[in-house]
């Protein structure tokens, strides 16, 4: 008869492929990262909808050669929750990824707040929760 223990890792192992858990997350303290060819990662962002802070994918977008956007999406919880933006790493290159925060629902989409002087940012998000600001992340792909 098998051990659990044994047969545990491997099970553990085939649930991260198949939820895509074992891909890499970088929050908005980290906006300079290498990755490697055909690697999936995520852009992970802290976000309330319910209090109008949301965030967007803003233009103009990363080299298509380079990364592939693979959608957004984002979990709410009690007290706050997360927006998540997934890549999967093409080819070897740079590319640049802008994020907008906007807050409090002062703007509604990346559109809209294009129309307007927008700073970037270069704090946290919680440093400047009171203005929509862009975030640019710098992706090397090896």
């Amino acid at each position: 008869m098998r051990s659990a223990l044994r047969t545990t890792p491997a099970l553990a192992a085939l649930l991260l492929v198949l939820t895509g858990c074992g891909d890499s997350a970088y929050g908005t303290d980290e906006r300079t990262i290498s990755v490697e060819s055909g690697e999936k990662f995520t852009l992970e962002v802290p976000a309330d909808p319910e209090l109008g802070q949301n965030w967007y994918l803003a233009s103009p977008a990363a080299d298509p050669d380079v990364l592939k956007f693979r959608g957004d999406r984002e979990d709410t919880g009690e007290g706050g929750g997360t927006q998540f933006f997934d890549f999967t790493a093409l080819s070897p290159g740079k590319a640049t990824v802008k994020l907008l925060f906007c807050p409090y629902g002062r703007c509604h989409s990346a559109e809209e707040a294009a129309s307007k002087p927008v700073p970037t940012a270069t704090g946290a998000p919680k440093d400047s929760d009171q203005e929509a600001a862009y975030y640019l992340y710098t992706i090397t792909v090896r």
